[in-house]
């Protein structure tokens, strides 16, 4: 490669900058930012529904980009040892509003992704709501002594999705469904008559 070649190659370069900048506008034919637009970017950073609406002539992802550039997107939070530890601890007792202050820097769902990725899981309600129906309630209530999930009955009743998914509800109660989740917590299924 000869230096005439680069020499060649810097000039078209310089050139096609003063056509650009003379024109107001890149080789696509978009328009190139000015520097008010830029002030905007500056003055309302991370705001990208205000920015959008103060910039209607250009997209979000163009203001996105261009923010990049300028080095004011917000930074991403890196998950320390030390909050993954203390995530761990508040997590499975700690009500949501406690755990969002604990955090500040994280919204409720991005706390709840990164405990699901590090396995951190809430803790087994203290007690269902009633259904209105003696047995169901008994079979629940039985299910959180033993602390099995209603998947977990599903699962030993061979009842598909019948507990997880509340299937009684709207509907008449299943009784060969009930039956089998009595069966698989080793209950006994009696009959009273009234008097």
């Amino acid at each position: 490669m000869s230096l005439d070649y680069l020499t060649r190659a810097v000039k078209m370069g310089q050139r096609s900058r003063r056509r650009m900048r003379k024109h107001g506008q890149n080789m696509k034919g978009d328009r190139l930012w000015s520097r008010e637009e830029e002030a905007v970017l500056i003055a309302h950073q991370g705001e990208y529904d205000l920015m959008s609406k103060l910039l209607p002539h250009r997209t979000r992802a163009a203001i996105a980009n261009r923010c990049q550039l300028l080095g004011l997107r917000r930074k991403i939070h890196v998950w320390t040892a030390v909050e993954l530890a203390k995530l761990r601890r508040l997590y499975p007792i700690a009500s949501v509003q406690e755990i969002v202050e604990a955090f500040p820097h994280s919204s409720w769902t991005n706390i709840c992704q990164v405990a699901r990725y590090h396995g951190f899981c809430r803790a087994v309600r203290s007690t269902y709501k009633s259904t209105g129906h003696p047995a169901l309630d008994d079979v629940r209530q039985r299910c959180l002594e033993i602390r099995w999930t209603m998947k977990d009955l599903d699962k030993a009743a061979r009842t598909g999705c019948y507990f997880q998914r509340a299937g009684w509800i709207g509907k008449k109660i299943n009784y060969r469904a009930l039956g089998r989740a009595i069966e698989a917590l080793d209950g006994v299924i009696e009959c009273r008559w009234k008097e």
